[in-house]
């Protein structure tokens, strides 16, 4: 009887230590399905988190797409702006230069002609210089004429005399 009751407690020690193992797999099982539950919400989360990270990238690479498109149209409307506002002042410098040919035509044209009324005052000066000269001449010549009739009426008078 004595290894019938070993026998039972025995027996009765594997059915509790079953039992104890039984109930420690049970709230591991528990605690894995509640970390299950936990990593699938988060997981879910995380994907929900994920799409709207995409979504928003797209959104983000459509803007700069725009902004990068903008640029070029600005640039491209910059550099005709430019090459309208060059070509202007081309044709600005261009007129200017024409002008500046024009008026140094105009200043050798008056410095010829400068050259050519100087030269004629000098020879108007040297003519009345000369007129004057010849004025004087006349003059003296008239006088010693005076003189000779004089000279000669007195000759003439004391011949008579």
């Amino acid at each position: 009887m004595h290894t019938l009751v070993t026998a039972l407690n025995s027996q009765q020690e594997f059915i509790n230590a079953i039992n104890q193992l039984k109930h420690d797999y049970e709230n591991r099982i528990k605690g894995l399905e509640v970390q299950i539950k936990d990593n699938l919400a988060q997981k879910k989360a995380n994907e929900s988190t994920i799409n709207q990270l995409h979504q928003e990238l797209a959104a983000h690479r459509n803007h700069v797409e725009a902004l990068a498109k903008r640029l070029d149209q600005v640039h491209s409307d910059v550099e005709i702006r430019y090459q309208y506002e060059i070509q202007d002042l081309k044709d600005c410098l261009m007129m200017e230069q024409e002008e500046k040919n024009d008026l140094n035509r105009k200043l050798q044209s008056l410095e010829k002609e400068l050259l050519i009324s100087r030269t004629k005052l000098a020879e108007n000066k040297q003519d009345l210089s000369s007129n004057r000269h010849v004025e004087t001449l006349k003059q003296k010549v008239m006088k010693l004429r005076k003189e000779n009739e004089v000279l000669k009426r007195r000759l003439a008078d004391s011949k008579e005399g």
